[in-house]
């Protein structure tokens, strides 16, 4: 009996490059004849003529199912969406903007078809075509990342994995509404198989993926998986009041001393304008873990599908 595999690919404005990822797909699937494919396009409320490309393509080829979003949702919430509406006994997720190569599908099935891994997951070992300022703050985020998260991430790591039913059952048991996906592959325990490849630019279009939305990205990161911070703000408060009190004796003793001096003043002038700044910075990052409680206790829906040829994806169809 034929294996099936999903590929879940997510589109935001990508009306240039579904036809060409359509095709690259379509070649793998006539290379892996053992196996039937499923094409799922996870459309995030695109502004442009995508979902009217996907439609097309979908009354060409049964294979390409789409779920469109009632609004723009997020990139990781519309990787559940596809695990949820995929069939397959392999999914995998994919850019269909081809910086992630669909042509290491086949090797890919081929490791985890073997039983030897759980999933088998891709690795840029390159980043050809990012500007030397974005390539030094990733750079920066994954030693940090590393340093203070519990969960480890691999430079370089992409979001293209091809995985298991077992591994994707396990992700559809996470139900935190700030997702990492990055972050929960790795946090998964199974066996996962890095693959690496030297990255492409994308060949139309521009990246949705502007410095801002990565600095978000990056920060949600962290506080999804590591209370570092919070146990930093701990420790330098300490150190703050102890600094304090020591500044505070020595005071008093130029003041006994009677030592004309205004230094000790100066110092404390600026140590408490200082800690102000501090005291600013830690409320900061005290709000975002509470904005993030406040997100979960709402429970509101991770995505809502307006739009679909799936029968199990109904409009208003949500998962929460």
């Amino acid at each position: 009996m034929k294996k099936k595999i999903s590929i879940i690919g997510q589109c935001f404005n990508e009306e240039e490059n579904i036809e060409n990822f359509y095709r690259h797909i379509d070649d793998i699937s006539k290379i892996m004849k053992e196996c039937d494919f499923e094409i799922i396009f996870i459309d995030d409320k695109s502004k442009d003529e995508s979902l009217s490309i996907i439609k097309n393509i979908a009354k060409k080829d049964k294979r390409v199912k789409y779920a469109s979003m009632s609004r723009n949702f997020g990139k990781d919430n519309c990787a559940m969406a596809g695990f949820k509406l995929a069939t397959g006994d392999y999914v995998t997720t994919i850019d269909i903007d081809l910086q992630d190569p669909p042509e290491l599908i086949p090797e890919m099935f081929k490791l985890v078809n073997s039983g030897e891994y759980d999933m088998v997951a891709a690795k840029a070992t390159s980043r050809k075509g990012y500007s030397l300022i974005h390539k030094i703050f990733v750079k920066i985020f994954y030693v940090l990342y590393n340093k203070i998260s519990t969960v480890k991430l691999v430079n370089g790591q992409r979001d293209y994995c091809l995985m298991n039913r077992k591994v994707v059952n396990a992700i559809l048991k996470y139900k935190e509404h700030n997702l990492f996906i990055k972050g929960i592959w790795n946090d998964l325990g199974f066996n996962l198989k890095w693959l690496e490849f030297k990255n492409v630019e994308r060949e139309k279009g521009e990246t949705k993926w502007k410095f801002k939305r990565l600095l978000n990205y990056s920060i949600n990161g962290i506080i999804d998986f590591s209370v570092f911070p919070l146990t930093f703000m701990l420790y330098f408060g300490l150190l703050l009041c102890f600094s304090s009190f020591i500044l505070t004796i020595l005071a008093i003793i130029f003041k006994i001393m009677s030592v004309s001096c205004n230094y000790p003043i100066l110092i404390i002038s600026i140590i408490t304008t200082l800690l102000f700044g501090i005291n600013s910075l830690f409320l900061g990052i005290m709000s975002l873990y509470i904005s993030q409680i406040h997100h979960e206790v709402k429970n509101r829906p991770l995505y809502i599908i307006q739009e679909s040829n799936i029968k199990n994806a109904e409009i208003g169809d949500k998962d929460e």
